[in-house]
Parts: structure tokens; sequence; C-alpha cells
């Protein structure tokens, strides 16, 4: 059971239980772990709010409070439990979660198929818990953590869902073999249900996802956060960078990223070559990956990075970051990286559908096709002014719209507006 549960606690003080999986809080590990980080970080700057962090396993180990760590955020005021939670289930063959998801008469054992940590055993280790704590409000991050919540009984408190992505759209975009057509129906039917029956509050950083769940329950009260990372400061005198510097950040482990890295390196980098002197830079990508990238890779001016611990090394401001992902799904997080550190995003419409205040040739690049998209890096190799210009419009705009406390005020009003935070 729970370590260190509170005593009495200020009057004016609201309890609230942040739940997530095991994945690390990190702002450099995953756009999912930015995420996740980002919002810990606004609701850490909420006065008046008593912060519990849980976390399920996202694997066959146990949590403990060794195992999670929490960033070092000023003035925190937030607590790690540490609870034992059963081993996670392995999942079953896909004939048996059809055969259990018809037939099986509990919602929360259908859910467990999909996602094996929504289990009674799980579930009743999170019930005692929530009867201990009296959180006043819970913050389910993500899907599997918000279905894990909408099974809890006689819970009286305000819940929030952080959502991250349509999980039956990615499932479909990774392959589209018979399984995955069955896996995506079913969990369609699992996440539209959570969200129609329990989504009355709904936050995310894709505002396009947030006007479909807007659609699919029509009292549901949604805000845009976007993904926020430490404000990076801009280096004085920044000259540009030859020959020109091409970036692409992400593990191709991500769907989002091994699809856009694909585009990448089959519809955009060989229209370059010997059209303009560039180098791609690939950060997160090593010579490990599968064999179909491993011959994409084999190509003139590519360098693969791997891992960058310290990002200022290798984001350099006025820098081309490339978007080539093609697909409007789930919260974008990389945009924010790059306009942070003063570079020029070239995106792909859709892989920036879901961001507010991204403007075509004022703070970035935005193009509907990867002919586009060409056409646009050969016009900005040939226009070092105009790379600058952007480079610093995208940092004014990232500066001025993404600092922490500024959201956290947004973020704080709209709890207030839905009575879910008393101030």
């Amino acid at each position: 059971m729970a370590a260190g549960l509170p005593g009495k606690l200020n009057v004016a003080m609201q309890k609230l239980l942040f739940i997530s999986d095991e994945s690390p809080f990190s702002f450099d590990h995953s756009g999912a772990a930015s995420f996740k980080t980002s919002h810990l970080m606004l609701l850490n700057e909420i006065e008046n709010l008593e912060i519990y962090l849980l976390c399920f396993p996202a694997s066959s180990d146990s949590v403990s409070q060794n195992t999670i760590e929490i960033p070092e955020f000023k003035s925190r005021n937030m607590s790690l439990l540490s609870v034992k939670f059963p081993c996670k289930p392995a999942r079953s063959l896909l004939y048996k979660t059809v055969y259990e998801y018809i037939f099986s008469p509990k919602s929360e054992i259908r859910c467990s198929h999909m996602f094996p940590s929504v289990n009674p055993e799980n579930l009743s280790v999170l019930q005692n818990l929530v009867y201990e704590l009296q959180p006043d409000i819970i913050w389910a991050e993500h899907l599997e953590s918000f279905l894990l919540v909408t099974h809890l009984k006689s819970y009286k408190g305000k819940v929030i869902y952080s959502h991250h992505d349509f999980l039956w759209k990615l499932i479909l975009i990774r392959r589209r073999k018979f399984k995955d057509f069955v896996q995506s129906f079913l969990l369609q039917i699992i996440q539209k249900k959570a969200i129609q029956q329990f989504g009355k509050y709904v936050v995310g950083g894709a505002s396009n996802e947030l006007q479909e769940i807007q659609k699919l329950n029509t009292n549901v009260s949604t805000l845009y956060l976007p993904t926020l990372y430490p404000i990076h400061p801009f280096p004085e005198n920044s000259v540009l960078q030859m020959p020109l510097r091409i970036i692409h950040l992400g593990s191709p482990k991500a769907t989002a990223n091994r699809v856009g890295i694909r585009n990448l390196l089959i519809k955009i980098i060989p229209e370059l070559q010997n059209k303009v002197e560039f180098q791609l830079h690939l950060i997160g990508v090593t010579n490990s990956c599968d064999m179909e990238l491993y011959k994409l890779l084999n190509q003139p001016n590519v360098i693969c990075e791997g891992f960058v611990d310290d990002l200022k090394s290798v984001l350099h401001p006025y820098d081309l970051h490339i978007l080539p992902y093609d697909q409007a799904t789930g919260s974008r997080t990389r945009y924010s990286v790059a306009m942070n550190y003063g570079q020029v995003l070239v995106a792909h419409m859709a892989s920036v559908a879901g961001i507010d205040g991204l403007v075509h040739n004022q703070n970035c690049i935005i193009e509907n096709s990867f002919d586009g998209m060409v056409k646009a890096i050969i016009r900005l190799h040939d226009n070092p002014s105009e790379r600058i210009r952007l480079g610093n419009n995208a940092k004014k705009w990232h500066d001025e719209t993404h600092q922490i406390q500024v959201n956290a005020r947004i973020l704080e009003k709209w709890l207030i507006q839905n009575n879910i935070y008393h101030g």
C-alpha cells in the first residue's frame, strides 16, 4: 500500500493524483515523455495543489520509488507514491482477445486484452489507494491511465483525461495486416466509449484531435496545451552554418518518426542530391536500425548522430528542422524543440495540423506535399536572409507562447472555470 500518505493538510490545499505509466519523466527521452513532463511542470506551478504521483507498470516489473525519477522542478509540491502493483500479465492471442471481448461480462476484462494493466488486481490496488488518499482531482495521463480510472467505483472527484493520440489510427499507420485491422477496430470501440462516457474534462496537444473529441462527447470541456520545454537561451551572434544543415530529431522506434524518416529518405533527400550543398543530421537514428532503413541511410550527405545528450551541440540556430510525417495523428512535440533553438521549421502540413499559432512564411514553412518541401528547402538554401528571418521569428513566437508561467495560468483558469480547482 502507499507509503507515507499525508495526514491533515491545510484546508486551502487540494489533492491531485497524477497517474501515468512508469516510462521516464524527461524532456529528452521521447515525445510522450516530454508531453507528460510538461504537464507535471505546469501543475507544479499551481499554488494550492498537492500533487501525488502514481506510476503503474509498463512491464512485468513492479513500480518502486527507486525506479521513477521526478524532474527537479523549483519549489515543487509533489510526492511519489510507492505502490506495489501485481505483475502485468502477458497479452492474449488475438483470437482469444476477440472471443473474450465479445463474451466477457466485465468491461475491465475486455480492456485488459488490449491494455494488460487494466486488470482486476491493479484496479483493486488503485481503488484502495484512492479510498485512502481521497484525491479531489485525478489527472490520467494517456489512455491506459484513463481506462484504469474509469473503472473506479464510487469516486466522486473530478477526472481529467490527458489525451495523447487516437491509438487505433496509429496501429494502421504502423502496419496493415489482418490482425492490425482487428486490433484497431477493438481499440476504436474502447477509446471512443471511454471518452463518451467519462471524458468530461480533456486536455491535449493537438487541437484537431480535441475537436474530434468534442464531436464524440458534446458535454466535454477541452483545453489545448502546447508541449513545453525549458526555454533555451538564444546564442548571441548566431550565424548560418555551412553547408546547409537539415535536421531530423527522433528515434525510429516511434511510429511518427519511423514513417517520417522513411518519407524523408525516399521522397525528399534524393531530390536534393546534386542540387544543393547540404548535410542531413539524423538525431536519434543509429546504423543498427532495421534493414530497410539501413539501406535508405546509405546515401551521400546523411549523418546518423545517434542519441545526443546535449542537444545544443547539434541544434544550431537557422538550421532547417524538417517534419516529414504526413499523418495528422497525435500530439506533436518536436516543433517546440526546433523553434526553442531558433531553427527554421519545414513541415508537412499534416505533421503540424493540430498546432495552434504556426503561420506559414511567418514563423515556419508549411507545405502540403513532399515536392513543396523540396522546393522550399532549395529556396531557403539560396536565400540565407530568409532563414535568419524565419529562425528569429520562430524563437520569438516560441518564447512568447511557450512560457511555463503563462500556460500554467491558462491551465489554472480552465480548472477554475470548470469548478475543478478552487484557487
